[in-house]
């Protein structure tokens, strides 16, 4: 688990030097929520596990390049899920070995179909036990 920990900090920058394209006129904002079923990663040997990082990686450095990366981040697979019912707060935590949020993309994309492509190319696809869920980004005036 160290060793994942330590590689994806490591590559964490790449993501964030390569992201941040700017809106062309027609697109639109999408977020991709990368669901893991389990820690996936962690069950890799060391080599699968630099296989699967430089692969994101290419994969991401394409989006980049397209023009079509805002943003991406992998997120730990620890956290609580905050409630809210009937006037009383309840945390939950939230388990690792069930399909989870293992990270996301912020994507640029001329519509939902397209996102639809882009997300279908991610490399993590060449394996079982992901899923990725596509919703359009709602711009609200005087929020942001």
């Amino acid at each position: 688990m160290k060793k994942i920990i330590i590689v994806l900090l490591v590559f964490v920058p790449v993501y964030s030097s390569v992201c941040q394209s700017d809106i062309k006129e027609g697109q639109k904002e999408f977020m991709y929520f990368v669901y893991s079923d389990g820690n996936r990663v962690a069950d890799l040997s060391s080599k699968q596990q630099q296989l699967h990082i430089q692969k994101i990686g290419a994969y991401i450095q394409k989006l980049a390049k397209a023009g079509n990366l805002k943003d991406a981040q992998p997120l730990g697979m620890e956290g609580i899920k905050i409630s809210f019912k009937k006037k009383v707060f309840s945390e939950t935590s939230i388990s690792k070995n069930k399909m989870t949020i293992a990270g996301y993309y912020h994507i640029l994309a001329n519509d939902m179909e397209e996102a639809i492509t882009i997300a279908k190319a991610d490399p993590r696809f060449e394996e079982d036990g992901w899923e990725i869920i596509i919703r359009p980004i709602k711009k609200v005036e005087r929020i942001n």
